[in-house]
């Protein structure tokens, strides 16, 4: 499963985030998030769903599934997910 790790690697990179960071923040050692980036080891089903929710992707996008992100826009009025949508529209433009 090569997609996970490279997807994992550019996720954290993309958040400026250390492999300890992110460790913490899911309930493992660093080492282990390294091993995730490696392809040594696959997270476990309950660190893939919590490594989904930190980087706010579908656990299908980090196993490759689904070439997608998406981001959840649940709580946001419909004007300010309009604002949402434009900026999403205008930076795919660039």
């Amino acid at each position: 499963m090569v997609e996970i790790s490279q997807r994992l690697r550019k996720l954290r990179l993309d958040r400026h985030m250390t492999q300890a960071q992110v460790a913490r923040r899911v309930g493992v050692t660093a080492s282990m998030v390294s091993s995730y980036e490696t392809d040594i080891r696959l997270p476990s089903y309950e660190v893939l769903i919590r490594l989904a929710d930190l980087f706010a992707v579908s656990a299908d996008y980090l196993l490759g599934r689904d070439k997608s992100r998406c981001i959840d826009i649940t709580g946001l009025t419909d004007e300010e997910a309009a604002v949402v949508s434009g900026m999403v529209n205008l930076l795919k433009r660039k």
